[in-house]
């Protein structure tokens, strides 16, 4: 039986969730090296970056999320990032 292709999106968001988390953590370990390096255009840039994949990780579904202490939202799944 073929699925639907709501169900096709639904299984597409449940692969690629995962996937978008790790980015994040990556993209979170690099933000906050370069912001302990005042690394300041690469910080804002890797902000940028990290505030694009939150809103891609919201729009699938994955919504527990939290406030980090310099106002940027910042996945609580992303247990291993230094704030």
């Amino acid at each position: 039986m073929a699925l639907n292709t709501r169900e096709k999106n639904a299984d597409q968001n449940d692969d690629i969730a995962p996937e978008l988390v790790s980015i994040a953590r990556l993209v979170t370990y690099a933000r906050n090296s370069a912001k302990d390096l005042d690394l300041e255009f690469s910080t804002y840039c890797l902000d940028l970056a990290l505030g694009s994949l939150v809103e891609e990780i919201r729009k699938r579904g994955v919504n527990n999320t939290e406030g980090s202490d310099d106002g940027q939202f910042i996945p609580s799944v992303i247990s291993g990032a230094s704030h």
